[in-house]
């Protein structure tokens, strides 16, 4: 659960804001952002007018009650002269905008009474861009374990930071604990109050084996409950949604780039999209409600095998790493089957084996990598494979005469 910030806690005393919450909960979706953000309006309209929640109402409905015209020219004003004020403060007219609503809100949610005028138009919005691929190599480049976990976790799965902050280790045990490089989960949008699909991908399950492996390390007990995000000191309780923000701006002013989690989330749904052209599934994925039936849902949305395939196909847009083995490994492949039976016969009359030039490169990567010699690779058929997975070994490639290469 989200820790409440000291706005909300100021906000919560009052009757009214109690209310429009609680009503918020039953007509939309009564996230815990909302509340934060509709606090956060209140205490600064409270500064403004020096009008707390409940005076804000009290006075609206004896205005609107003895003059409803009157109290609506009077009020339409004073709101006009708050967004003024925010703007001047800095906030953007955008911002300064959504402030308005929320005290638009509170008086909807208390009085009989409407506070019916219109709500300032919001001016130029900016336009939220994703990170590119280099920006997002040199925010990797400085972070940390932990930190990159965050960082890799947000760009392949798209969720929100308020979604991904919420992870446990059950969201991901089945596919992990079977050594999967590509990890299914259920999970659930909590804005919108939706169930949904997505997945983590090869960049960012790197760093979460690592990450879970100093976890357990530094003595913690990984548990189905177990969150995937906890503070780096004792008692390791999950992260704040603070932190996390914090920590990805805090990245990004190191090495020059303007980064947020909001980004990370553009940058999923932007690089995928170069490749998913299925009508509603890359919507899905990140956790918006589909405006279609529950029914028409279940024939739209493909299944989970299905949908594996599509983000498999789609994630050589986002990932980070390249020249992979596995890349490296398919276009052999490739390469082989182009082959004419003569230029095959030229090939073994030389000695020209491609499967020993892969094994040079395998080499020369890993010494590229810092000279990780802990790193290894093996091509084993499918029968030896349950026991490397038992034993730490994950699966890089599959072939197609169904051997597997696995890496240590």
């Amino acid at each position: 659960m989200l820790t409440e910030s000291k706005y909300e806690k100021w906000a919560k005393q009052f009757k009214t804001v109690q209310r429009m919450f609680d009503r918020l909960a039953v007509k939309k979706s009564g996230s815990k952002a909302t509340e934060r953000i509709y606090s956060r309006s209140l205490q600064l309209w409270h500064v403004f007018s020096g009008l707390n929640p409940d005076e804000t109402v009290a006075k609206w409905e004896t205005e609107a009650k003895e003059q409803y015209d009157k109290a609506l020219e009077d009020w339409d004003v004073k709101l006009d002269l708050f967004v003024k004020w925010l703007c001047d403060k800095g906030f953007t007219k955008n911002v300064a905008s959504n402030i308005h609503a929320a005290i638009k809100s509170l008086i909807k949610y208390n009085c009989t009474l409407k506070l019916a005028i219109g709500t300032p138009s919001s001016g130029v919005v900016q336009g939220l861009k994703p990170l590119t691929i280099e920006e997002f190599k040199k925010l990797d480049t400085v972070a940390n374990i932990q930190q990159k976990w965050i960082l890799r976790g947000l760009k392949d799965s798209g969720m929100s930071r308020e979604d991904f902050i919420e992870l446990t280790y059950g969201d991901v045990k089945r596919d992990y604990e079977k050594g999967e490089q590509y990890i299914h989960m259920d999970v659930v949008r909590r804005k919108e109050q939706v169930k949904y699909e997505t997945f983590l991908g090869a960049n960012s399950v790197e760093v979460l084996r690592i990450y879970l492996d100093i976890r357990r390390k530094r003595g913690e007990t990984i548990t189905e409950l177990t969150p995937l995000l906890v503070q780096d000191i004792k008692p390791y309780e999950k992260l704040a949604l603070n932190s996390l923000t914090k920590t990805v701006m805090r990245l990004g002013e190191k090495v020059g780039i303007k980064a947020s989690p909001h980004c990370l989330r553009k940058m999923f749904e932007t690089y995928m999209a170069l490749e998913v052209k299925h009508p509603v599934i890359l919507r899905y994925w990140m956790g918006h409600k589909l405006k279609m039936s529950d029914i028409e849902a279940r024939y739209v949305i493909p299944h989970e095998a299905l949908q594996r395939d599509l983000y498999m196909q789609a994630y050589k847009h986002l990932d980070i790493t390249e020249a992979t083995v596995e890349r490296r490994v398919k276009a052999i492949e490739e390469i082989v089957s182009g082959l004419t039976p003569e230029q095959k016969d030229l090939m073994q009359r030389y000695g020209i084996r491609l499967g020993q030039k892969l094994k040079r490169e395998i080499k020369r990567q890993t010494e590229t990598n810092g000279g990780d010699c802990d790193v290894q690779f093996e091509q084993i058929n499918e029968a030896q494979l349950l026991q490397y997975l038992k034993v730490g070994w994950q699966i890089v490639h599959r072939l197609s005469d169904g051997q597997v290469i696995v890496k240590r």
